[in-house]
């Protein structure tokens, strides 16, 4: 049951390293918030399943599913953030390089993603096409059902911008990062901001507009960078209680 003295941002996210990175910090700093991560395993952006069904309705849904499982009322939502990986998705066809000779089937590299077959190539153009798409739309939404909405990205996921690993293995990802922000000296967010891909502008909305411009350019979407410092100062300044 929801905190009745508090009120709730969920942050919709794809697996639990994003929730193990950004936890601490941001209840440290937003007491007043209940911020509750909602992982989904699976890419609600490239939903085969469901793929006839428009993004915004999928997320729509995603979020009731949660307020129903929480016991959340609707005024207890303050808005909803949601965290993703960018993956390389904005990046030009003749960016996927086949590679017979590769040992895996997919290997991403800051000149593109190099993939063992035609099959694969035409799996990752497929793929890219839809995420893409559905990204833009969600990164230009301001509202899902009636709750403040923001999309923030790890370009190509977060354990390329902090490990600068853009192959990681599966095995142990939340260990390494517990083990990286007990070695971490400064706030994370004083961290990410060296991956923030644009100078800040005179406004929030204009550097997140800015940010998502940047990664949807070129193979600008296989790089090191991130806009989730900006989830911050949304938090601070555009989420009053």
């Amino acid at each position: 049951m929801a905190n009745m003295e508090k009120k709730v941002v969920l942050v919709l996210v794809e697996g639990n390293t994003d929730e193990t990175l950004l936890i601490g910090r941001l209840r440290e700093l937003f007491k007043e918030k209940e911020i509750r991560f909602e992982p989904k395993n699976g890419d609600i952006f490239y939903d085969m399943e469901q793929a006839k069904k428009p993004v915004k309705e999928l997320i729509g849904n995603r979020v009731k599913e949660i307020l129903l499982k929480r016991k959340f009322k609707p005024s207890n939502i303050l808005a909803v953030l949601h965290i993703l990986d960018t993956d390389g998705c904005f990046i030009e066809s003749d960016a996927i390089l086949v590679n017979n000779e590769q040992a895996t089937l997919t290997e991403y590299q800051e000149n593109g993603i190099y993939v063992q077959t035609e099959a694969q190539k035409h799996n990752i153009q497929q793929r890219n096409e839809v995420r893409s798409r559905n990204i833009q739309i969600m990164n230009t939404t301001q509202k899902i059902l009636t709750y403040s909405y923001q999309a923030y990205y790890f370009s190509r996921h977060l354990e390329h911008v902090v490990f600068n690993d853009m192959n990681p293995k599966k095995e142990n990802k939340v260990e390494k990062v517990d083990r990286f922000l007990d070695e971490l000296e400064v706030p994370i967010e004083e961290f990410l901001e060296a991956f923030l891909p644009q100078e800040r502008t005179a406004t929030y909305e204009d550097t997140y507009k800015n940010s998502w411009q940047f990664v949807s350019q070129d193979l600008n979407s296989l790089k090191r960078a991130t806009n989730i410092p900006l989830m911050l100062d949304f938090l601070q300044e555009q989420v009053p209680l």
